[in-house]
């Protein structure tokens, strides 16, 4: 529920000055901006000037401020239930009070939508409205009684004075309906605020609420501060509706707003009571957005915008007022008054008069310490440190111009001091002292007692874990219903403080212990407002491992993995904000012609901005003590070879489809898991985790290419520095890459290892013609399906009664082209034949593959008889229940559309350079199309029964994630939990890495099936193929972060034992029945028991 400040017209005539061509007063930010304005034709019209004033007189039940909270109702109110839910069929989408005395919701009921606006007084009054930008809403939408005022808006009276009813068709429901009020006994205009009531019933699209902005900010010829806080109420319910890409606009405008990249007085003047209004209702109605919100990052953007906003409010005439008092009682001249002549404080007062802004308390500390020293370079200093003013741009670029510097007056430091007070009340923002000033009256004794505390002791080193348990105390009275924004922005400047405090700890004298708990404080601060429930599952890991006996090797593993995900979680944090603020920045550079300078690193300094950033920090200097004590290297090898070249600092996305002539040693930041590895490159050194059984790696492994993890920046930021340099590379006993300058050598050159260098072609299969769409697993017989479909009907009856092979079909070999060929595609078959010609003579990757992967993938259709022959092989399979894959349906669609996205990773660009490396002609790459049921997993894992690094047969090495196992084989950030068993090993399975993948993959559905990839150039003895082509969930697969803190396969050591040493068993059974040939091994565990779901030769 939001509360909103709502004012009622006052009766002076005085408007915002007359309409201009790309003007925006008052008047015209009405709707959208003035196109098609209507409203009420009186001479006290609602964009009256005073009708943004908080003196200005009221009328009948129109209330002044917000009503208030008493500090013993917080913490109920804080825990009260959403009124949201669902009665009578209806959904209740909002629900909203307006100071006004409104209460609205806003319901989905069958067949539409539904507004209810009830008057908490009744009277005479009716509903001046229209929908969306003041349209003109349909007859059929209007209760009875409506009148038709003109060809905007109607007027609807309140029934018995109390509400009015609206319903709208879910075919013709508008985006918002807006409104003002009449009363009729004296008659009399209410709005909200200074802006229209609103509410919103479908969310507008982002780039509605993007392009009002842009227009005004970038085209308008006058335009101010007062302008666009007048806006900002106008499109911020928009903005929430918009979700997280219209709230993160909103934030970015308000930044760079604060930051003076956009005018703050443009040919546009004002008073102080008005901005002191029209800030305080903004800052307000956003504080109510991070408090009520239904999104949490929409919660999270409106708190970082209320971080940088004036809290506006105060006496804005005391502004005005309290500038003349003092120079008429200090004898200032002033006018005509005769006086001591000070030009600088006769240009300041004209300039608080008419353009007051957040500037001017910085002008008014830099004239107090003018004041005190009587130094004028003083004064530069503090104007330029506090507010990046400088006194050129006072006198040449304001608005209102202070060409003259200050008199040295001391007897005006104690009135000066008073006057500071004065402004920060309206414009000051997150500054604790003053927060805390203006929140008090809403807080109890003892928390207002520990506060002040804080504020007298601040330099303690006791002050930081303080803040966070008072911030704990203080959230349930920002949430609260009702809160001021005051508390909010007291809570921000806590949070702002800790930060501080954390920062200028000296790290380098910290033990390892003070370390670990300085991080799980910071990971309890940021769980107050961040709306991170990763971040809460962090803490949670952390604090059960920060609680156990520390520093043993078992525990140093575990705790590396808990501070791998935490490292984890922050990046996605940060990249989440970056990648939503960055665009609209850039959007706003354009628009508006900024300075490059101030936006290139926008998004960057927002991250780094935020307090949780310090964990950055605190985790570099932690996790080499972890390792250290784990008996971890800095370095994993993921792949063992031997290399050399010339050092190149790339990413490996970067350079898919590029040869070179010769050997390099490419150093990435990143690695994706699914790119290819082109020719001619022996090593790839990197920061990512690298699993050691993904796809990349086994790639890796086939090739001879060295592939390794470095977890020490140094380590690795060595190697880089040698970049346009030929090295040597060798790997030392513990494991340790070095890198030693070399001559340069040819790929050819037989000093080069052979590793990297051009592989040799790869012959492949030819398939068999077969007459079915579909075939049963009895059915599956070599040529005619791949080696995923052949090697699991090969495993079915070969395996102990506990490990299961799941339910399959498969679309065998030569489908694709069957129903490619079938009168029905004849458009999109020609439009294959045309793409592919295109590829025959194409360098690096053609913009051709993406057009037949779209292609294939989204305008084939199903031949005659294709639908019915595989629903009936599915039905009878056990895949799906009757009827679920009938013609038309929802889930046939699915299972269509999953088919061809198989069928059109032939053409994936890893593929196609694969192919073209190996010498495969594309006409001789068939793709197979196995369905096989997904089984919902508990644990995914692969298990490779020789050692893939050391080649060593019989040594069993395997990969560990929670969820399904996409999360593994595609390499997703972070580690798995890997393990290895060597014959004969006496201390049983060795547990190599715990897990720390910030995300696993879960089924989204009772039932899901997955369609396989199953080509003719995959699974192969010399060659695996490993995830070339695309396999396809369907319903998808969900990602959501992974709950360490309370997984047995963690913490309970006899289970993972068991499960370990069941995965040893379950590969010495599958290798058994391939009749001792070493595999690699996909599968689940789940209640209890183990699925096999592929597995294949494993290439050595």
């Amino acid at each position: 529920m939001t509360s909103r400040t709502a004012v009622a017209i006052g009766r002076l005539p005085a408007v915002l000055g007359a309409q201009r061509p790309k003007q925006v007063n008052l008047c015209s930010l009405h709707g959208a901006f003035g196109n098609g304005l209507s409203r009420p034709k009186c001479s006290r019209g609602p964009f009256l000037i005073r009708q943004l004033s908080a003196s200005s007189p009221c009328h009948g039940s129109c209330r002044k401020g917000r009503r208030t909270v008493s500090a013993a109702a917080v913490v109920e109110e804080a825990n009260k239930p959403s009124s949201n839910g669902k009665a009578a069929g209806k959904e209740v989408i909002s629900s909203v009070r307006f100071d006004a005395g409104l209460n609205v919701s806003v319901s989905k009921a069958p067949g539409g939508y539904e507004v209810d606006i009830m008057a908490e007084t009744p009277k005479a009054m009716m509903m001046h409205w229209a929908i969306n930008d003041w349209n003109l809403s349909p007859e059929s939408c209007r209760p009875e009684g409506t009148q038709q005022i003109d060809d905007k808006a109607v007027q609807t009276p309140f029934k018995d004075g109390k509400s009015i009813h609206l319903t709208f068709p879910e075919d013709n429901c508008p985006s918002r309906v807006v409104w003002v009020l009449k009363e009729l006994e004296p008659e009399n205009w209410i709005h909200n605020g200074g802006t229209d009531f609103a509410v919103q019933l479908k969310p507008p699209s982002a780039a509605d609420v993007l392009g009002k902005v842009l227009t005004a900010e970038g085209t308008y010829s006058h335009w101010s501060l007062f302008n666009r806080f007048i806006l900002a109420n106008e499109i911020l319910d928009a903005a929430d509706s918009a979700g997280a890409e219209g709230m993160s606009f909103f934030f970015v405008w308000m930044r760079l707003s604060s930051m003076k990249q956009l005018d703050w007085y443009r040919n546009s003047s004002y008073q102080s009571k008005d901005i002191a209004h029209v800030q305080k209702t903004t800052t307000q109605r956003i504080a109510d957005k991070a408090r009520s919100s239904a999104d949490p990052q929409c919660r999270f953007f409106a708190r970082l915008a209320v971080a940088g906003l004036p809290r506006g409010g105060g006496d804005g005439d005391a502004i005005r007022h309290g500038i003349l008092n003092i120079m008429r009682e200090n004898g200032i001249k002033e006018g005509h008054r005769p006086g001591i002549e000070c030009h600088f404080l006769e240009a300041w007062h004209q300039k608080l008069h008419t353009n007051t802004t957040p500037e001017d308390i910085t002008v008014c500390e830099a004239y107090i310490a003018f004041l005190e020293s009587g130094d004028i370079g003083t004064y530069s200093r503090v104007l330029w440190e506090n507010g990046g003013i400088s006194r050129a741009d006072m006198a040449d670029k304001w608005d209102r111009k202070i060409p003259a510097d200050p008199m040295h007056l001391p007897h005006l430091i104690g009135p000066m001091k008073h006057y500071l007070w004065i402004l920060k009340t309206t414009h000051g923002g997150a500054d604790m002292d003053t927060c805390l000033e203006m929140a008090k009256g809403g807080l109890d004794g003892d928390l207002q007692w520990q506060l002040y505390d804080i504020l007298k002791n601040r330099n303690e080193w006791w002050v930081p874990g303080k803040l966070v348990d008072l911030r704990q105390r203080l959230e349930p009275y920002w949430r609260a219903e009702g809160a001021s924004r005051d508390v909010l922005l007291l809570d921000v400047a806590l949070d702002n403080y800790f930060r501080l405090c954390i920062e200028r700890t000296d790290k380098s004298s910290l033990s390892g212990d003070d370390l670990l708990e300085m991080v799980g404080l910071v990971l309890r601060n940021a769980c107050i407002a961040a709306e991170s429930q990763d971040f809460g599952q962090c803490l949670a890991y952390w604090e059960k491992v920060k609680g156990a006996e520390r520093w043993g090797p078992e525990w140093s593993l575990r705790a590396l993995a808990a501070a791998q995900r935490v490292q984890l979680s922050l990046s996605a944090f940060a990249d989440n904000i970056y990648n939503l603020v960055q665009p609209h920045a850039e959007s706003f550079k354009e628009a508006c012609k900024l300075d490059p300078k101030y936006i290139t690193n926008f998004g960057e300094e927002v991250v780094r901005g935020q307090p949780v950033f310090v964990l950055s920090i605190l985790l570099q200097k932690l996790e080499p003590m972890l390792r250290e004590a784990a008996g971890v290297a800095p370095w994993q090898i993921v792949s063992q070879a031997e290399a050399s070249g010339e050092v190149a600092v790339q990413e490996l996305a970067d350079i898919q489809g590029q040869t070179f002539d010769s050997p390099r040693v490419l150093v990435s930041n990143q690695i994706g898991g699914m790119e290819d590895i082109p020719e001619n490159v022996t090593a790839v050194l990197t920061h990512s985790p690298t699993d050691v059984l993904s796809h990349v790696a086994i790639r890796a492994r086939s090739q001879g290419v060295l592939l390794a993890t470095c977890f020490d920046e140094a380590a690795l930021g060595n190697i880089k520095q040698l970049e346009g340099k030929n090295v040597r590379l060798d790997v030392d006993a513990t494991g340790a890459v070095t890198a030693t300058e070399s001559a340069a050598a040819s790929a050819t050159d037989g000093a080069v290892p052979k590793s990297g260098t051009k592989l040799p072609a790869l012959k492949i299969p030819k398939p068999q013609k077969a007459s079915a769409w579909a075939l049963k697993e009895s059915d599956f017989g070599p040529g005619l399906v791949g080696g995923k479909s052949g090697n699991l009907a090969t495993l079915r009856g070969k395996l102990p009664a506990s490990i299961a092979v799941p339910a399959s079909l498969a679309l065998p070999f030569g489908t694709f082209e069957r129903v490619l060929k079938d009168d029905v595609n004849a458009e999109a078959a020609a439009a294959v034949a045309k793409l592919q010609k295109q590829l025959s003579s194409a360098k690096g990757i053609p913009p051709a593959l993406v057009e037949l992967r779209q292609t294939v993938a989204t305008q084939l259709q199903p031949p005659t008889g294709f639908q019915q022959e595989l629903a009936s092989q599915a039905e009878e399979g056990g895949l799906i229940s009757p009827g679920d894959w009938s013609e038309g349906s929802e889930k046939w669609t699915h299972a269509w559309s999953a088919i061809c996205q198989v069928w059109a990773s032939k053409w994936n660009d890893r593929a196609w350079l694969s192919r073209k490396a190996r010498g495969v002609a594309d006409a001789d790459l068939f793709m197979a199309c196995l369905l096989q049921q997904v089984v919902p997993a508990q644990y995914a894992f692969v298990v490779h029964t020789a050692n893939p690094i050391s080649k060593q047969k019989g040594e069993t090495f395997g990969e560990v994630v929670m969820g399904m196992g996409e999360a593994l084989v595609g390499n997703y950030p972070g580690r798995a939990l890997s393990f290895s068993a060597a014959p004969g090993q006496q201390a049983g399975v060795k547990l190599i890495s715990l897990p720390s993948k910030r995300l696993g993959l879960f089924t989204a559905a009772a039932r899901t099936i997955i369609a396989r990839s199953d080509s003719n150039g995959e699974d192969l003895e010399a060659f695996a193929g490993a995830g070339l082509y695309d396999s396809i969930p369907f319903p998808s697969l969900r990602e959501q972060p992974v709950d360490y803190a309370s997984d047995e396969l963690l913490w309970d050591s006899a289970f993972q034992q068991e499960i370990l040493q069941g995965l040893v068993d379950l590969g010495k059974a599958v290798e058994e029945a391939f009749d001792g040939v070493p595999q690699d091994i996909e599968g689940v565990y789940s209640k209890g028991s183990f699925t096999v779901v592929q597995s294949r030769p494993q290439v050595l």
